[in-house]
């Protein structure tokens, strides 16, 4: 067993809350209940060390824009308007933690409610503007557009869909938390994370505080993140200037009914695409828009969910041309964010069902229209993504024959690409001496086993044993720059950074002709610290699913998921992402949502309201199928942190489409799917 289980299931590993401080104080945020409303006035508790308003602090969150794009930030406190649920509205700090909730009951808002937009649809009219000063409730509208568009006019056939998918929720086993400390003018902020470095630069950004003052680091274990715990939030803001203010740790704990209505969510796109092709089954191209709803502001990397799903339409198919539109709208809701796969399982979910339709409309088996469109060798898409040589002929193949050998109607197989996050680049230092190698690498797992992937890749280049090899993950300490662990990106591109560095560190000793054995026993260290760039590669996937009726529910009876890993370290845990993966995206179909009514009120009140399922629920089997097929980075691997989810959603959505005869048009399914 590897020593991350081991820790975690013999309850010996530590979380955030588990850390604790001498003269710890504890931080409280007080939040909107209303989705859209003028703050009229707030009054203070009875007792407090510190309390925060708007008035007394304002400044706004970090958001990616581009050119054209209106942008709206969200504050970390506002000062006139609150425009969605939740939305932190004031801040108090106490040295008792359990008479915060009692305070917090004194802080009294006087709202002026205003009309909420809760829908896509609602939004475009630009009846109500959230924000008046962009005039539209539109934040960016950009044609992805590219190769031979004539060609649209000489397509024998094309077919069209319009699909909703609902909004969905991170909910990692543990919350969010963070405890900062100002001690000599330094801030340090322990936190669970996904992304030191990002949380680290958001903080220089809204506080001023030079970076070079400011360390972040994450406990021993993350109980989960799926991209919720990449970015800085306004609450890490409020801890980190409470504790500037009285030179005392300050400690937020997230409760998991303010994760309910929290940034940032998942998914909350509309879509209407259409596959053109000519009579023998030929792709030509998609044409269509796609719309996010992005929530009541642009925070963390939103503003470009559109862009990215309309770019991954073509999926791993040859194809001549895309011209989609591509539009991100303000809603009263929580700012959208990066979920498990982050706009992977959006385009997929297009490309397959329209794959779907085109066999159908031209009476073709839908497994051999995809072999005839699937990409051999590399291969640039009409939107100009470059994607890798990849196994993805394996991947389909090992599929196809598992598709072929089930018997029974409601079953898919579908095939996907997906694209892998490198750029910029992530970080490493290896270090050897003193009888040890140490190994830092900021990029830190929340639930996978970095530790023991990046022990074995610096075992296998420096030629020692695991056992003299130190990791520490998840740190802005001791390596100058750092990106973090997202888009499945972190055993390919955190582990060729560990691989070079390694590589670097011996060539260092040879020129020195010192051995690795005497290194390690010398009491002089030998470090070396890369930053390792790389361009984008992308992840072939192939996966089948079969799914029946239990009485009128419809559930998953087998699933396979053929992905090609490049090259798996621990081919175990490589399984679980997968299988983890498949659990997520089954579930988007057919159980979770954050609901909201019209008037921008969660519907939510626990994880059993937004649909998360139980082990009862996810008793069918997951077989998966590693194929390796390596990557051309220094350590040969490819991303699958986020492989089962972007295909899952697709082959579950097609296989009850097969099986009830009618088609899906939103996830999650309504409860009576199988029955109208």
């Amino acid at each position: 067993m590897l020593k991350e289980s081991y820790d975690v299931i013999t309850g010996k590993s530590v979380y955030i809350d588990d850390l604790h401080f001498d003269d710890e104080v504890y931080l409280y945020v007080v939040r909107s209940n209303y989705a859209r409303a003028k703050i009229k006035r707030v009054t203070s508790p009875s007792r407090s060390l510190l309390f925060m308003t708007g008035k007394e602090f304002h400044a706004e969150m970090p958001a990616v824009s581009f050119p054209e794009s209106r942008i709206a930030r969200m504050p970390v406190l506002p000062e006139e308007d609150v425009n969605f649920f939740g939305q932190p509205v004031a801040a108090l700090v106490t040295e008792e933690r359990y008479d915060i909730e009692d305070l917090a009951d004194e802080v009294n808002v006087d709202y002026e409610p205003m009309t909420p937009i809760t829908r896509i649809s609602e939004s475009l009219k630009d009846e109500e503007i959230i924000h008046p000063n962009l005039h539209t409730n539109v934040s960016t509208d950009s044609q992805v557009e590219g190769g031979n568009l004539s060609l649209k006019e000489k397509a024998d056939v094309y077919v069209e869909r319009e699909i909703e998918q609902g909004r969905v929720i991170s909910n990692p086993m543990e919350p969010k938390g963070v405890i900062a400390l100002f001690r000599g003018g330094s801030l340090t902020l322990y936190g669970s994370l996904q992304a030191p470095f990002r949380v680290r630069n958001d903080i220089h950004e809204v506080l001023g505080l030079s970076p070079e003052k400011i360390n972040v680091i994450a406990p021993k274990n993350v109980g989960g993140g799926f991209g919720n715990k990449v970015p800085g939030y306004p609450e890490y803001v409020l801890a980190s200037l409470a504790a500037m203010k009285l030179n005392k740790p300050v400690k937020w704990i997230e409760t998991r009914r303010e994760h309910l209505t929290n940034p940032t969510q998942g998914r909350g796109v509309h879509g209407k695409v259409r596959l053109y092709a000519d009579k023998t089954g030929r792709a030509l191209g998609v044409e269509g828009e796609v719309i996010v709803d992005l929530g009541a502001y642009n925070y963390t990397i939103n503003a470009i969910t559109p862009t990215f799903i309309a770019r991954l339409l073509t999926g791993p198919y040859k194809m001549e041309f895309v011209s989609v539109r591509a539009r991100g709208v303000f809603t009263n809701l929580p700012p959208t964010g990066p979920y498990r796969g982050a706009g992977r399982p959006e385009a997929t979910l297009f490309h397959e069902t329209l794959m779907e339709d085109l066999a159908k409309e031209l009476k073709m088996d839908p497994v051999d229209l995809r072999e005839k469109n699937l990409i051999d060798g590399e291969y640039v898409t009409p939107s100009g993504l470059r994607i890798d040589n990849g196994g993805y002929r394996e991947v389909f193949n090992k599929a196809k024959e598992i598709y072929r050998s089930i018997k029974e109607r409601g079953k898919s197989l579908i095939v996907f690409a997906e694209q892998v996050s490198i750029p910029p680049g992530e970080s490493a230092r290896v270090t050897v001496g003193n009888g040890k190698v140490k190994v830092i690498v900021p990029s830190g797992p929340h639930g996978q086993a970095h530790r023991s992937t990046f022990a074995k890749i610096a075992s296998q280049v420096l030629g020692v044993s695991q056992d003299v090899i130190e990791v520490i993950t998840g740190t802005t300490e001791g390596v100058k720059e750092g990106v973090g662990s997202f888009g499945s990106r972190t055993a390919s591109v955190a582990g060729s950074a560990v691989t070079v560095a390694s590589k670097s560190v011996l060539e260092s000793l040879k020129s020195r002709g010192v051995t690795i054995e005497e290194a390690l026993n010398s009491q002089d260290e030998v470090s070396v610290e890369v930053f390792f760039k790389g361009d984008v590669i992308f992840s072939a996937g192939a996966h089948v699913a079969v799914v029946g009726l239990d009485g009128y529910f419809p559930r998953v009876k087998e699933y396979y998921a053929f992905d090609d890993v490049g090259k798996a370290f621990i081919e175990e845990e490589v399984e679980g992402q997968i299988i983890g993966g498949v659990l997520q995206g089954v579930s988007q179909v057919l159980w979770e949502e954050a609901k909201y009514d019209e008037n921008g009120m969660p519907l939510i009140g626990s994880i059993a309201d937004e649909g998360v399922p139980s082990a009862v629920e996810a008793s069918y089997k997951v077989i998966p199928g590693v194929v390796e097929f390596p990557s051309s980075l220094p350590d040969g691997a490819r991303g699958v942190g986020e492989a089962g989810t972007t295909g899952s959603v697709a082959a579950v959505v097609i296989a009850l489409e097969k099986l009830l005869g009618k088609k899906v048009t939103k996830t999650p399914i309504d409860p009576d799917f199988a029955l109208s």
